[in-house]
């Protein structure tokens, strides 16, 4: 056992609380004016990872009044404007110090390890899948800290482009110079050290599943950049750390033992791959990892019959198949303008994605019953209601075709951001 072990996981019994002082600024509110400053047919931006002919879309029906996206608008400007009395929360804050002695390097524990309720010390850690250990979730690390930064973007960029108002780019910025600019708070371009199992490894390939919607990162860069928020100084040091974490990515034992693997991880991967690949320039790099997905992805992980097995054995197979297959989507989405074609790709023998959705149909419809394990949601049958349904709607606008009749609903339960930014097909044809 590593010296650092004892202390690494004793100290997860002893979780604390960090109470940051917080700066108010202005709050907008959904009648408030938008910035005369601003040109509302000048708004740039060019996105790699969400379809900007969509976003226009349900920016004209916002401006029309539909009652639908209206209603999603109001959402997102009640969240967004929560975000702006927050204070940036970087890596620098936890209370911990991870093996390498750097506060700097993203740290995390694995979510399903729990203390060994048999021996004295609680090592070795035992699984329990599916069932997170909420000593995994303080602020003795990160993994809490990065949803909440990956969150706090995806609002305010949304807001600022379906709004204009100025102010919520301004906050997205203060967060993007926070985590990824200024040196005293910046987070390392690396997961060495996520999610850990104390007393066993210091980091894991898992770790870069967390860091899988950094697709916000790179989305609110673009949306600011492009109407020139960053200073070219900025811009300079945001790309040299997207090219260390891309190298980082593609190079590290953690990364090539992901690219090698069967299941939602590798998928993940290619996500976090092909997106900043794009957005760095190296469009052929991006093409042949997408290229690679055919046989590599959509051939191991799908059977011919539909069925995503490495996804079915886990005790949350609704959520695992659902969003398994929702970033299969995603990076199928990104290889469209690159004329690479997942969506129809098929294996001699039917293995496609066309044939998962196909195999996930029917219990969406609810014409038959799910089968496997499905442990929180409330079950499989709620987990569907939640998961599976949006999947099928999201996918039905990626790819501009509705997979299943509009009867189901399956936008019902998308959630705001969702419905804002892949649009059901229904409401926008």
């Amino acid at each position: 056992m590593k010296p650092y072990s004892t202390i690494f996981y004793t100290c997860f019994f002893l979780m604390s609380l960090t109470v940051l002082t917080q700066k108010t600024p202005t709050v907008i509110h959904m009648d408030q004016p938008h910035n005369e400053n601003m040109n509302r047919s000048r708004l740039k931006n060019n996105f790699i990872y969400l379809n900007e002919d969509h976003l226009v879309k349900v920016k004209n029906l916002i401006e029309n009044k539909n009652p639908f996206f209206t209603e999603a608008y109001k959402s997102l400007i009640d969240q967004a404007n929560k975000e702006l009395v927050k204070s940036p929360n970087p890596v620098t804050n936890k209370n911990q110090i991870p093996p390498s002695g750097d506060k700097h390097d993203y740290m995390s524990i694995a979510p399903y390890r729990w203390p060994n309720p048999n021996t004295p010390d609680g090592s070795p850690w035992i699984v329990k899948d599916g069932e997170i250990n909420p000593m995994t979730r303080g602020n003795d690390t990160d993994k809490v800290r990065l949803s909440e930064m990956f969150g706090a973007l995806d609002n305010l960029s949304m807001a600022y482009f379906f709004s204009e108002d100025i102010t919520y780019a301004n906050k997205a910025k203060a967060i993007i110079k926070t985590w990824f600019i200024d040196d005293e708070t910046k987070v390392n371009p690396n997961i060495n050290y996520g999610p850990g199992i104390p007393g066993e490894v210091e980091g894991r390939r898992a770790g870069m599943i967390e860091w899988s919607n950094i697709s916000t990162v790179v989305t609110t860069i673009q949306l600011l950049e492009s109407n020139k928020v960053f200073n070219t100084t900025e811009m300079k040091v945001l790309n040299t750390w997207l090219m260390d974490y891309y190298t980082w990515v593609k190079t590290n034992k953690m990364g090539i033992e992901n690219d090698n693997g069967t299941q939602n991880h590798s998928t993940n991967f290619d996500y976090q791959l092909v997106g900043p690949a794009r957005y760095l320039g190296l469009d052929s790099e991006a093409i042949t990892r997408l290229e690679d997905a055919k046989t590599k992805r959509i051939a191991v992980q799908i059977t011919p019959d539909g069925k995503q097995p490495n996804e079915l054995g886990r005790t949350k197979s609704v959520h695992y198949c659902s969003m398994n297959l929702r970033i299969m989507a995603f990076v199928a989405e990104m290889g469209i303008p690159l004329g690479v074609d997942l969506w129809n790709y098929s294996t001699s023998d039917g293995r496609s994605m066309k044939k998962a959705f196909e195999y996930l149909k029917p219990f969406v419809e609810g014409k038959e019953k799910w089968q496997y394990k499905q442990i929180t949601e409330g079950g499989a049958e709620k987990a569907i209601e939640v998961q599976m349904k949006p999947l099928f709607s999201i996918a039905s606008t990626i790819f501009n075709e509705e997979l299943i009749n509009e009867s189901v609903l399956d936008y019902q339960n998308m959630t705001y951001l969702e419905k804002l930014q892949y649009p059901p097909l229904s409401k926008i044809n």
